[in-house]
């Protein structure tokens, strides 16, 4: 009797180890590898011309799903329209779109997060799928393949949103980070706050405020500052992984417009862009000299490590005399251009600026700091902030209509010790999406 009762109970614990082991199992064979620092923060996008069977379709008709728990769910997405400066479309915004608003084009972009992505999806499960499953999205990138699907007819989406932009406020909130901007000037910026910095208790700001000066000289110099230069949020696209905010902007100083153009400031989880559709004319070729420098002005970031495309493998730390003697070694230009702080504090930012064939301006680094000697220049929210980063163009080609970049990439783990090589290959090259028809 009592040999037939532990047989029982054998078995009865027998079942529930398995029970509890299967899904352990099925959760583990659904894990892709966690994604590097840089791949984390990646926007993924993918050409409509790699989208044959969406072609000339409306955008409205698909969900992107990806595998989780053993289902296809929806993950964040959006289709975005081009428009005729070869950017993002925003509706009432400066420049027309390109072809027809909400229907998929070859230039047109959709887009989503390298991270939502998942294992691949057994034919079975596509099957059970609401609606078509019509593509298979694939990234194989490091020994590690992702895997996402387009599925037409599917009115299931992800109520997950990345970011988002507030027309009255200014207030960019994101997954990581909040900023702050005038709503009347998108070129000002004020509180970053960054969820998850350091030990802090609370989201803390880094950002004492953005820089842009111009720089121009005929006979004599002449400074105007993005305080001066008029940015006002026009229209946005709010979308579930970036949102895109569109502004006219024109630059004079001494009497003489140098640019005019469109910024199309654009927010996603961990990064920040301000692409430039702009125009140069000839009439800025009469002034001797011409400069444009853009900065961010830290709060309390003395002891970090600072990096540049050239000069040192060996960081420079801020907040300190000998910077002052230092900097000059650590350089940039127009090949290498980029400039990178590491907080210290489980967050770390690259600044990497882009342009089109036909700008071709001379690029320098520019590190500035109270400790290192440098008065404190305007604009300026906290006394003795420190530091001040960023890059300077000069020599710059005007009688030209061109684009140019201004992308800042942040977060946790982007420096692995003193070395960034990874990191900037990652983000210098995006990860490859191949598609395949169902």
């Amino acid at each position: 009797m009592m040999d037939k009762m532990f047989s029982a109970m054998a078995v009865c614990l027998l079942a529930s180890f398995f029970t509890l082991l299967y899904p352990a199992q099925l959760s583990a064979e659904e894990q892709v590898s966690p994604p590097s620092a840089a791949r984390l923060l990646e926007v993924i996008v993918v050409k409509g011309a790699q989208l044959p069977a969406l072609l000339d379709k409306a955008m409205s008709n698909y969900s992107l799903m990806a595998v989780r728990h053993g289902k296809l769910v929806p993950i964040p997405y959006q289709f975005d329209d081009l428009n005729t400066g070869g950017r993002s479309y925003v509706k009432g915004g400066v420049l027309n779109v390109d072809g027809k608003a909400g229907i998929v084009e070859a230039i047109d972009e959709l887009v989503f997060m390298y991270k939502d992505m998942g294992v691949q999806a057994s034919e079975a499960l596509r099957a059970q799928s609401s609606g078509t499953v019509i593509s298979e999205l694939q990234i194989n990138d490091n020994n590690s393949v992702r895997y996402a699907y387009l599925v037409a007819g599917n009115p299931e989406r992800s109520d997950k949103v990345y970011s988002h932009y507030d027309m009255n406020t200014g207030l960019v909130t994101a997954e990581s980070y909040s900023l702050q901007l005038d709503p009347d000037n998108l070129l000002i910026l004020s509180d970053w706050i960054i969820k998850d910095f350091g030990d802090a208790s609370v989201p803390t700001n880094v950002l004492d405020t953005l820089k842009m000066r111009v720089k121009g000289k005929l006979g004599f110099s002449a400074t105007v500052d993005n305080e001066e230069i008029p940015a006002k949020a026009l229209a946005v696209k709010n979308g579930p992984v970036r949102t895109i905010v569109e502004a006219d902007t024109s630059i004079r100083i001494l009497g003489i417009s140098i640019a005019s153009g469109t910024v199309s400031a654009t927010f996603s989880a961990q990064t920040i862009k301000y692409p430039v559709f702009i125009t140069l004319p000839k009439a800025a070729g009469t002034l001797s000299s011409l400069a444009i420098d853009l900065t961010l002005d830290y709060v309390d970031f003395d002891g970090s490590r600072y990096r540049t495309a050239l000069g040192p493998k060996e960081p420079m730390i801020t907040g300190t005399k000998q910077a002052a003697t230092q900097r000059d070694l650590y350089k940039s230009d127009l090949a290498n251009p980029w400039v990178s702080i590491s907080s210290g504090n489980n967050w770390d930012m690259f600044l990497i600026f882009s342009h089109q064939d036909n700008f071709k301006p001379t690029l320098n680094a520019i590190y500035r700091d109270a400790s290192a000697g440098d008065k404190a220049k305007k604009p300026e929210r906290f006394k003795g902030s420190n530091s001040e980063i960023g890059i300077s163009l000069s020599d710059i080609p005007v009688g030209i209509e061109t684009s140019l970049n201004y992308n800042f990439y942040f977060g946790a783990g982007l420096w692995q010790g003193d070395d960034v090589d990874e990191t900037l290959d990652e983000l210098m090259n995006p990860a490859v999406v191949s598609v395949k028809a169902l």
